[in-house]
């Protein structure tokens, strides 16, 4: 790659641009460097270097085209190639140093116009402005001093657009819920999502950064409320029409004897719904005592077949290798089997232009999310990815007694210690998204970023490269020795 090879031997944070070959710079040497840049979006963090490099390339083709002087068309492609590389120097500088003020920016632009405010949105960018020029002038000092303004200037924007996006609809359902009489039909639902809106509120203005924290606060803020209406709609049909409650019973009760069929019970119309429900967990108890019994019979039987077997340890000796092969064997093709059983309930979830879910031959499960898409030098999760991590949830749920790990990956654009870091960050925002909404699971979760050392696709082509960046989530099956998964009852 262009780029790579001007940077090999130098840090990817220094500003060191490729100097100028012995032999000159070609058109498609310059046309690629430039497309580097961009794809790291120089325009956005160097966009005079950027912009240099361009109009020299074009002025490359012009000459070119009129036959004027050879020389002359060397040194514009020279300089449109190393001012594309220094551009890409530059981004990659940039975006390191000040994450925070690029990944606030990327969080306001990525929750919409409807939710930002003009004013503050303009006044962000201009100061966002003053940043890049300085960056590109070289003036540290300043540099330093205006992005603590533009920071500012983006949390406030981001505080009126946060309030917007997830404050105001938990705000209108409880609106909604109220009129309705949530009140006097739901009150410990009501208080629970206006709880919810105001904890959504203080963590938005304490820290406009924790979207994806904000996001799950206001899904829950959402829940309660839809859970407040809902049983308001239904307090006011019972009200309007008595005769109604006789309906909701008879299709309650129905709904009960579906589940008490499963485990083998009969229920009539003269046990109250506690009796049910104590009935059924009582049910639930005896079918795994019995399932530990099972287990017990197996493990006895297992012992004596132990026994036995240690008589003809002399002989078995030879064949001890082999035996412990075929078991790992028979053992990774039961984990196979289990998984792909529950494969089945995962397509259920996904769409496989969203989602590819993969087996591997040690039996771990792959969910390649293929529509994550994060900015360029970026680790914010874009908002519509969040339903699809919430799916990925459920997936894990199905999967009680693995480890997961989230592996971050990105194209080859840019230096390789660049690109690890970067996919070290996604990684850990997904990570971090995952456990707001399975508290308790830190030991369970960890994320590792790979870089650009994975490709799945060709890294020369933009297709490729939108494969190559990527978030895999893995379902480890467990290791020999190791508690075996069961389905929970």
């Amino acid at each position: 790659m262009l780029l790579r090879s001007c940077m090999a031997g130098v840090v990817f944070l220094s500003l060191v641009v490729c100097s100028t070959s012995i032999q000159a710079a070609t058109i498609d040497e310059a046309k690629t460097a430039i497309a580097e840049a961009d794809a790291l979006r120089a325009s956005e963090f160097s966009p005079s270097h950027f912009q240099t490099a361009k109009n020299r390339l074009v002025q490359a083709e012009s000459l070119k085209r009129s036959g004027s002087d050879a020389g002359e068309v060397d040194r514009l492609l020279d300089e449109s190639k190393q001012a594309a590389n220094k551009a890409a120097a530059l981004t990659q500088q940039f975006t390191h140093d000040h994450a925070a003020l690029v990944e606030s920016r990327d969080r306001l632009r990525l929750a919409g116009d409807e939710y930002i405010r003009d004013d503050l949105g303009e006044r962000s960018e201009e100061e966002f402005a003053r940043v890049v020029t300085a960056s590109e002038d070289g003036d540290s000092r300043k540099v330093e001093r205006e992005a603590k303004a533009a920071l500012a200037s983006f949390h406030a924007a981001q505080v009126v657009a946060a309030r917007q996006q997830f404050v105001s609809p938990v705000a209108k359902n409880i609106a909604q819920a109220r009129n309705g009489k949530a009140h006097k039909f739901a009150p410990k639902a009501l208080k629970e999502a206006v709880k919810l809106q105001k904890k959504v509120e203080r963590l938005i203005k304490k820290n406009p950064d924790a979207q994806s924290e904000a996001y799950a606060l206001s899904q829950q803020g959402l829940d309660s409320s839809h859970h407040a209406i809902r049983i308001s709609e239904l307090g006011a049909k019972f009200v309007h029409k008595p005769a109604n409650i006789e309906s909701w019973v008879d299709a309650s009760d129905a709904r009960m004897q579906t589940v008490a069929e499963a485990v083998g019970l009969k229920f009539d119309s003269t046990q109250s719904p506690d009796t049910q429900v104590a009935l059924l967990k009582r049910a639930v108890e005896e079918m795994k005592a019995e399932h530990a019994l099972q287990i017990q019979d197996a493990d006895l039987q297992l012992r004596g077949l132990s026994e036995k077997l240690a008589k003809y340890e002399g002989k078995l000796s030879a064949y001890e290798g082999e035996l412990s092969d075929m078991a790992e064997v028979r053992r990774k093709l039961q984990l196979k089997r289990e998984a792909e059983a529950k494969i089945k309930r995962l397509t259920k979830l996904f769409d496989p232009e969203m989602v590819e879910i993969l087996l591997t031959p040690d039996a771990d499960v792959i969910l390649r999310m293929k529509k994550l898409n994060f900015l360029s030098g970026s680790a914010v999760i874009p908002p519509e990815a969040y339903a699809l991590l919430d799916n990925t949830i459920k997936s894990i749920a199905i999967f009680p007694k693995r480890s997961v790990r989230i592996e971050g990956h990105t194209d080859f654009m840019g230096a390789n210690a660049y690109n690890q870091d970067l996919s070290e960050r996604r990684a850990n925002a997904v990570r971090d998204y995952l456990l707001l909404q399975v508290p308790g699971s830190d030991a369970r979760f960890f994320a590792i970023g790979h870089g650009e050392e994975k490709p799945i696709a060709n890294n020369e082509t933009a297709e490729g490269r939108t494969k190559n960046r990527r978030i895999d989530i893995v379902l480890i099956a467990p290791l020999a020795g190791q508690v075996g998964e069961q389905p929970p009852l």
